[in-house]
């Protein structure tokens, strides 16, 4: 088959690494031990300092079994555990869902390249050739899911002679089932009798059973436990498949007059664009048409524009990977860029007029750090036309790795809510309060400098609509009287108010497994500001 110049040698017969076959009891007792650990950290708890803990676990999973393939650990390779533990880190100090999905993701996909550049000879690699591969990697996750069973089956066949062991197994199992209730009657009889063991062993016991063995949420850890099982072992087991497309490059590529032809159409409307820029744009708006406002103009397509930066970017490495080398081409690829640049900073100079005008938000921020990746991003594909065999998708993915560590860790909601608060200071509109307030729990430090009076009395209470809203945002008619005690909207101090006490409220009862930075930030700060 053929696909982005290259072809796929044909499918041949490798032989399947033998490892979890021949070490069953090995990758199950791992993998059942990741499954405790994963449902210790994440029961009822995504964000709690066992993140890092879960992240750092994984990866010893991965070093055991690697150790266990006789596979050294590349030295190029190192980089990629200290980018996953990072972000396993970031995730404790922000409170932000959107940093903490992307945190998970990367930590994912970071450690599915790691595994991949372990297993595989990937110096021959391009850069949709590698994303091939790990598509094609999680594709085999599905059916490898069914591989505990097929493996447990098969080593239960191997040692079917071994009558001895099997005998012993099965006595250890009636043991267990016998002291289990002979167990809890002892720490029941013993929690009785002392206090002190009551309150370090018996009331865990005992919160053990109201919680989890006796409630809906003996559902809840099964399926942590079944997700962390069945998830490590397929990846594992899927990485010994030894499938790997072995990728080739193609001698001949496609005609590159092709390439030629429709990127002469696109960059021509690109330069008159870029004119328009400078003489318009650039300029400070003095030569714009009568009737247009330099604010107007400004915020005009700017998404469309950001848009057109990620399109550029991916046709320009396509083209590299589709056609052959051509110095026409790899000419129009480079103007092709350098329009490319030219959007980025016209994008740039646009959110610039919006933060000017509006101040900053959390999509503002990631927007003008988009922007900036994009920039630097480019500068590797020109590099590649220029040289055309540079490492692209290493490239890529330093570079994607590094700026999206500096997004992680700069806690956008903090700049947010610092940056506003200090430029808009008393005159901060009830609008602008809403705002921050939705932010996450980082954003409340920020917040506790501000201070307010209450806007509403006897008098004053009309205009605001004589309703309350309780801390969860939900609005309730009420009295004159009870919106003198509640939460009155439109009133600026009684917003901040609800955000502190959800901010109380999210840090109440968190423990060793809960604990999480930001959220402890925020209540120390919330209590502060009522005291």
């Amino acid at each position: 088959m053929e696909k982005n110049n290259v072809s796929v040698s044909e499918p041949e017969e490798k032989p399947i690494n033998p490892v979890m076959i021949n070490n069953v009891p090995y990758f199950m007792g791992i993998s059942l031990l990741y499954a405790v650990c994963f449902t210790v950290a994440f029961y009822k708890n995504f964000i709690g300092i066992t993140f890092p803990f879960i992240t750092a676990a994984t990866f010893i999973v991965c070093w055991l079994f690697l150790k266990k393939n006789e596979i050294a650990w590349r030295r190029s390779n190192w980089w990629y555990a200290a980018a996953i533990m990072l972000l396993g880190v970031s995730t404790v100090l922000t409170a932000n869902w959107f940093v903490i999905f992307f945190n998970t993701l990367g930590i994912l996909l970071l450690i599915t390249v790691f595994m991949i550049r372990q297993m595989y000879d990937d110096r021959t690699w391009n850069f949709w050739q590698y994303i091939c591969s790990m598509l094609f990697l999680y594709f085999c996750m599905v059916p490898e899911a069914a591989s505990p069973f097929i493996h447990f089956a098969n080593e239960r066949k191997k040692r079917k002679k071994e009558e001895k062991k099997n005998k012993n197994i099965k006595y250890i199992l009636i043991g267990i089932l016998i002291g289990l209730p002979m167990l809890l009657i002892v720490i029941e009889l013993l929690s009785s009798a002392d206090q002190i063991f009551s309150r370090f062993v018996g009331d865990a016991f005992h919160n053990m059973g109201n919680q989890i063995v006796f409630s809906p949420n003996l559902f809840l850890v099964l399926f942590l436990m079944a997700l962390g099982f069945f998830g490590i072992y397929s990846f594992l087991s899927a990485l010994t498949q030894n499938n790997m497309p072995e990728w080739k490059k193609k001698e001949s590529r496609q005609n590159p007059v092709i390439a030629i032809t429709f990127l002469s159409m696109i960059t021509a409307v690109y330069l008159v664009f870029c004119m328009i820029q400078a003489v318009f744009l650039f300029t400070g708006g003095r030569l714009l048409p009568k009737g247009y406002t330099y604010s107007e103009y400004a915020r005009q397509g700017f998404f469309q524009l950001l848009f057109l930066c990620l399109f550029n970017l991916i046709l320009v490495v396509l083209c590299l990977s589709v056609f052959r080398k051509h110095k026409i081409l790899n000419g129009l690829l480079l103007v092709f860029s350098g329009c490319t640049y030219i959007m980025i900073a016209s994008s740039a100079f646009r959110m610039t007029l919006y933060i000017s005008a509006y101040h900053l938000s959390f999509l503002r921020v990631l927007v003008l750090w988009f922007l900036g990746m994009l920039a630097v991003l480019m500068a590797g594909v020109i590099v590649n036309i220029i040289k055309g065999e540079f490492e692209l998708f290493r490239y890529c993915m330093t570079v994607v790795t590094v700026c999206y560590l500096l997004f992680s860790f700069g806690r956008v909601d903090v700049l947010t809510a610092s940056y506003n608060t200090a430029h808009l200071g008393e005159d901060m509109s009830y609008e602008d309060v809403a705002y921050l307030t939705s932010l996450s729990a980082d954003a409340v430090p920020a917040l506790s400098r501000c201070e307010f009076e209450h806007e509403h009395s006897a008098c004053n209470t009309g205009p605001y609509g004589g309703y309350t809203e309780d801390i969860y945002g939900n609005i309730t008619g009420l009295t004159l009287e009870q919106d003198r005690e509640g939460y009155v909207s439109g009133c600026r101090r009684c917003k901040l108010e609800q955000k502190f006490q959800r901010a109380l409220s999210e840090a109440e009862g968190m423990n060793w497994r809960t604990f999480h930075f930001s959220r402890y930030q925020a209540a120390k700060a919330a209590e502060k500001y009522f005291r």
